[in-house]
C-alpha cells in the first residue's frame, strides 16, 4: 500500500451520499465493509436532498455517490478523490462542468438496461394488446371483445445500441421480433438482426413499427426527433422514448399525434431538470396529446436500483482503500458529450476485459 493510502487507512474515509435511497447505499457498504465502519475507517454521510446538506460536515469528503448535481458544494470539499453519479447517462454532470481536473467521474453504463428494457417491452405490449384500453372498459362494466396485435414479426428499430438498447434487443428477440438499430460502427450484436451506421436512421425509421430511443444526448441526437424523422415513419408506427427529452420536438410530436402522422408515442424522458431527472408541469399542454402516455421518468426505477449501482459503488470504494484502480471511468471527464465505457456490470463487476480503468 502507498504511503497516501496508509494516510487514508489511519485517518479513514469519509462517504457522502445523495439519493433518495441513500440509506440502502449505507447499507451496502455497512454490509460490505462491517469492521470499517465500526472503527471509523469509513464514514458515512446520507443525504436523501441535496438540501439536507450541511457544509460543516463535508470538509473531508473523499468520496461522493450521487445523482442530483451538487456543484454549489465542490470548493467546499478539497479532498474529493471521486464521484460517482448513480446514473447510466452522466451529460447532466458534463454539462454542469463542476469536477475538477484531477477527479475522476464514476457512471455504471448499461446500469438501467434491464429494467428499461422490461419497460420498454411492458408499453410495446399495451399498445399492442390494448390494456388500458380494457381496463377501461372493466371500469364502465362493458364487457367488449377488443381485438389485439401481436409483438411476433414485428420489426423493433432501437437508437442506439449500447447496453441500454441491446437489452431491448434481448428481450424483443423473446418475442420473435425483427431487431434492427443503430451503432458507431458495424460489428455483430447477439440479438439484432442488422445494425445501421448513425446516418443510416432514416433507414431504421421506416422499417420500423416501433422505434425505440435508447442512445445519448449529444450535439447529433438533440432534436432528432422533429417533423421530419416523423414523416419518415409508418402510420402504424409507435415511438418510445426512455433516453433523454432533448431528443425529441415537443411540438412536433405533439403535431404528428394530433394529425395522426403516427399511431402513438410514449415518453418517460422531459425537457425539465428541476427536479431532476426530469419534469413535467401539470399546466403543460403536453399532457393533453392524443394518443401518447406519459410516465415519469421511471422506466429505470426499480426495487433493484440500489443494488444494481451500489455494487460498482461498493467495489470501488474497497478499491480506493486498497489503491486499486477504479472500475467504471469515464474517459475524460471534462469532455463535451460522450456515452462512456461501454460495460456489462453483474454485482460490480466488469466482465469485459476492455475496461477503462484510472490507475491510482
Amino acid at each position: 500500500m502507498s504511503e497516501s493510502n496508509q494516510e487514508v487507512a489511519k485517518m479513514g474515509t469519509k462517504v457522502m451520499i445523495v439519493q433518495e435511497e441513500a440509506a440502502k447505499y449505507a447499507e451496502l457498504i455497512k454490509e460490505k465493509f462491517p469492521e470499517e465502519v465500526k472503527n471509523g475507517r469509513i464514514e458515512i454521510l446520507t443525504y436523501q436532498h441535496q438540501s439536507e446538506i450541511k457544509d460543516d460536515q463535508i470538509g473531508d469528503v473523499e468520496i461522493i455517490g450521487t445523482w442530483p448535481v451538487l456543484a454549489p458544494w465542490m470548493d467546499k470539499m478539497p479532498k474529493l478523490k471521486w464521484y460517482m453519479t448513480f446514473s447510466s447517462g452522466y451529460d447532466h454532470i458534463i454539462k454542469a462542468n463542476f469536477l475538477p481536473d484531477h477527479v475522476p467521474l464514476i457512471n455504471v453504463p448499461g446500469g438501467s438496461g434491464v429494467p428499461i428494457a422490461e419497460f420498454v417491452i411492458g408499453l410495446m405490449l399495451n399498445h399492442t394488446k390494448g390494456f388500458i384500453k380494457l381496463w377501461e372498459y372493466q371500469k364502465e362494466r362493458k364487457f367488449i371483445r377488443l381485438q389485439g396485435g401481436e409483438l411476433c414479426g414485428k420489426t423493433l428499430g432501437i437508437i442506439g445500441l449500447g447496453g441500454i438498447g441491446r437489452e431491448v434487443a434481448k428481450r424483443a428477440k423473446a418475442f420473435d421480433m425483427r431487431v434492427i438499430g443503430t451503432e458507431t460502427r458495424q460489428m455483430e450484436i447477439p440479438f439484432v438482426d442488422e445494425v445501421y451506421l448513425a446516418h443510416q436512421v432514416k433507414e431504421i425509421f421506416e422499417q420500423s413499427d416501433y422505434v425505440v430511443l435508447c442512445c445519448p444526448e449529444t450535439p447529433e441526437t438533440i432534436g432528432m426527433i422533429n417533423k421530419e424523422s416523423l414523416k419518415w415513419m409508418k402510420p402504424t408506427g409507435y415511438l418510445i422514448n426512455c433516453a433523454r427529452g432533448s431528443l425529441i420536438i415537443k411540438e412536433d410530436l405533439m403535431q404528428a399525434l394530433q394529425e395522426k402522422w403516427i399511431d402513438g408515442a410514449a415518453n418517460d424522458t422531459f425537457w425539465i431538470k428541476d427536479p431532476v431527472p426530469s419534469y413535467l408541469p401539470p399546466e403543460d399542454v403536453f399532457w393533453d396529446t392524443p394518443n401518447l402516455i406519459i410516465t415519469p421518468h421511471v422506466s429505470s426505477w426499480t426495487n433493484m436500483y440500489a443494488a444494481r449501482f451500489g455494487a460498482v459503488f461498493v467495489e470501488n470504494i474497497q478499491r480506493h482503500l486498497l489503491g486499486q484502480e477504479l472500475i467504471n471511468v469515464v474517459k475524460g471527464n471534462k469532455q463535451t458529450f460522450g456515452r462512456g465505457v461501454e460495460l456489462h456490470v453483474d454485482s460490480g463487476r466488469n466482465l469485459y476485459p476492455e475496461r477503462q480503468t484510472l490507475s491510482r
